[in-house]
């Protein structure tokens, strides 16, 4: 079995190739359906955020970078050309080594930001749904999360944790100064929109207004933090009265259109508005950003203002990382136990089908009817056959990762203890 993993993040493709790529709830079953219509791909998970798409696949055999290429990118919205450029492929090793420096915010656009972790076991859940994880991706899934677990507790890697949200707020303090006394907008209440109501709470923001297609998931949110919901299809009408918008929903179409934000300007004689759009697909039409007196971000922007953040935990991310490094190579070495288990399988088939003919023959021969003797015989078979089995078993298990060449002699020696016997 092979691990590879083919993705686009927020260092290898701007944000309008990443919408381009994301990959709603909705389209994940025919997004799977896809990928399993190649035979070569045996198990495959498919993790979405705004940041990043990955694709990883398990193949029965190694896949060389090319057939990776083109066994995701036939399905995918971008061809395979624009793919190859804005894309990243590790296989093996490799592969294993970055889904788990991935779920522990290792590779994050915020290091060590901790949303991933959950976005990581989500992914694993819509992909169960699919029916698209077995063995393999089975044991991933449990190492991949308790390594990023012990990441987070033996580093400090999580200390102070930040994230895009987190970001938008810090970016919008260095706008506004003090948040005192102004109001933000929040559109959406996913987990980016309750984060960042949480940091604008922290930084000080005098009022907090949520909209949302859902009125009571807005109004849910605006309850914790004392503000107000309004209803999606009235939130253009308070624009003039905010001076921050965040906005972060799963609408496949800007949602803040540059009409709005010039008849809100006019409202409010010009003064400033600060808005940041931390959804992929982006959320706010471009135009808004060229109107006089607005400032407007995106996704990208926010590196400036997180790199300050990320020279704080570099010191510990590098003690993350060898972390990893080790818990990877054991991981590997128990891997390999996986590709024991149908040869355990077919022998003990084998020699359970030979047993069975061999006392049918003898029942024939002796004219042996009687259930209950037939039932002793079986049995006094099936145990001299796990007697003789478990010895090989056990050893098959223990020698199957190990790649030293040995004679045909010195293998069933091995297997059997023969050396021990003499």
């Amino acid at each position: 079995m092979q691990l590879s993993v083919l993705g686009l993040n927020h260092n290898t493709a701007p944000v309008e190739v990443r919408e381009k790529m994301a990959v709603s709830a909705d389209e994940l079953p025919q997004m799977y359906k896809q990928i399993f219509s190649d035979p070569r791909v045996h198990e495959a998970v498919i993790l979405s955020t705004c940041n990043r798409v990955e694709y990883y696949i398990v193949t029965v055999e190694p896949c060389e970078e090319d057939e990776i290429l083109y066994m995701i990118g036939i399905g995918c919205q971008v061809g395979v050309s624009l793919l190859r450029k804005h894309s990243y492929i590790h296989c093996g090793t490799d592969a294993v080594t970055h889904m788990v420096r991935v779920a522990s915010g290792l590779d994050s656009l915020v290091l060590g930001e901790p949303q991933i972790f959950g976005q990581v076991k989500e992914a694993f859940r819509n992909a169960k749904r699919n029916g698209a994880v077995r063995a393999y991706l089975n044991r991933m899934e449990q190492f991949a999360l308790k390594t990023t677990k012990k990441v987070r507790t033996d580093t400090g890697i999580s200390e102070n944790a930040v994230s895009i949200s987190y970001a938008a707020v810090d970016l919008a303090k260095k706008i506004f100064g003090s948040l005192d006394g102004h109001r933000a907008l929040i559109i959406g209440a996913g987990e980016m929109c309750e984060l960042a109501a949480e940091h604008l709470d922290g930084a000080g923001i005098g009022h907090i207004t949520v909209t949302n297609r859902t009125l009571s998931k807005a109004e849910d949110l605006a309850l914790r933090f004392l503000g107000d919901a309004v209803p999606f299809d009235k939130f253009q009408d308070i624009l003039s009265d905010v001076d921050i918008v965040i906005s972060s929903t799963g609408a496949p179409t800007a949602v803040v259109s540059t009409e709005m934000v010039k008849n809100a300007m006019k409202k409010r004689k010009r003064a400033s508005m600060f808005f940041i759009d931390i959804a992929v697909p982006r959320d706010i039409e471009q135009g808004v950003g060229d109107l006089e007196n607005v400032y407007l971000y995106d996704i990208d922007d926010l590196k400036q203002v997180v790199e300050a953040n990320r020279k704080e935990r570099e010191n510990e991310a590098v003690k993350a990382r060898e972390l990893i490094s080790g818990a990877v190579v054991r991981f590997e070495r128990s891997i390999e136990t996986l590709t024991a288990d149908p040869l355990i399988v077919g022998i003990r088939n084998k020699a359970k089908n030979a047993t069975g003919e061999e006392l049918t023959r003898f029942c024939r021969k002796q004219k042996i009817e009687d259930p209950e003797q037939i039932a002793q015989l079986t049995y006094m078979l099936d145990s001299a056959m796990n007697k003789m089995l478990h010895m090989p078993t056990k050893n098959i298990k223990s020698y199957i990762a190990d790649d030293r060449k040995y004679t045909m002699a010195e293998a069933i020696s091995l297997l059997f203890n023969l050396k021990e016997n003499r």
